[in-house]
């Protein structure tokens, strides 16, 4: 009797683990951009954004990625096209690597194994987590008005999108496409595409040495002060101090005259103030 019921528990403890097993889903996610917008005639910007739509049922702890698109080369109007990546959500060490521009394609090629401990979970809010905002710029003065027509690219052609989780304690390929959105736009519509807040965003790279770059956003035209203060509160540099019109726009802020710390960049205009931190290493 008493063998029977060891066996007995032996066999629901075992059939619990196996519904344990069985029930354990992998991430599921949806990888959006947002429209590509001209931040100036001859720049365009346009954020990747990766969202968990089975938060219920998965951990999504991110690990690795790589993204790829197709596009109109045509727009280059005879310039030399240039592809960076100007800001992420990610840890600087999971961000996909070397944004290079091929033909018609868009690369950013996958970033190195992290380790196991502290890797980012990807957001469950709309739009998700910012993988990259990417920044795609041409020599001439100008795109032309033939459209940028962004597609991502989902395979079996390589190469294509792949992205990788945590999963189950190993890496896993997560890669299945739910949802893609990329408007296929042209100039002239992407100009009238402005931003509806103000919005300050955290430089990158973040630390920074010597050099970073600051966006912020713009909805209506008017007066924008940026200014770079230490960690007393003195001011050491003016970014800008001048009448803009609404838009995205980007600033450097080199650091190689100071000394390594914790400054603070604040922008106002109007009645929008806003004040953030950033590192500077040497």
């Amino acid at each position: 009797m008493k063998t029977l019921k060891i066996k007995s528990a032996i066999v629901i403890f075992l059939t619990v683990i196996g519904l344990n097993i069985t029930s354990a889903e992998n991430p599921k996610y949806k990888l959006t951009t947002d429209n590509p917008v001209l931040v100036s005639p001859n720049v365009y910007e346009f954020g990747i954004y990766l969202q968990h739509t089975n938060p219920g049922e998965s951990k999504f702890e991110y690990i690795l990625g790589q993204y790829f698109f197709d596009f109109n080369p045509g727009i280059a109007n005879g310039g030399i096209l240039t592809y960076s990546i100007t800001g992420s959500d990610l840890p600087q060490m999971l961000q996909p690597r070397n944004p290079t521009v091929s033909g018609n394609l868009l690369r950013l090629v996958v970033n190195s194994v992290p380790s196991k401990e502290n890797l980012p979970q990807i957001s469950d809010k709309s739009p998700g987590t910012l993988i990259a905002r990417m920044r795609l710029e041409t020599s001439a003065k100008s795109f032309t008005d033939a459209g940028l027509n962004l597609k991502l690219r989902t395979g079996p052609e390589n190469p294509f999108t792949k992205i990788f989780a945590y999963a189950d304690n190993r890496l896993t390929d997560v890669t299945g496409i739910e949802e893609f959105t990329a408007d296929n736009i042209s100039a002239a519509e992407d100009i009238s595409a402005l931003p509806k807040e103000f919005i300050l965003h955290q430089n990158y790279p973040n630390p920074f040495n010597p050099s970073t770059s600051i966006n912020y956003e713009l909805p209506i035209t008017g007066d924008v002060n940026l200014k770079i203060f230490d960690m007393t509160g003195k001011e050491i540099a003016t970014l800008v101090n001048e009448r803009q019109n609404a838009g995205n726009y980007t600033v450097q802020f080199n650091g190689n005259n100071f000394a390594s710390g914790v400054y603070f960049y604040r922008i106002k205009t109007g009645d929008f103030i806003q004040v953030k931190k950033m590192f500077l290493i040497k």
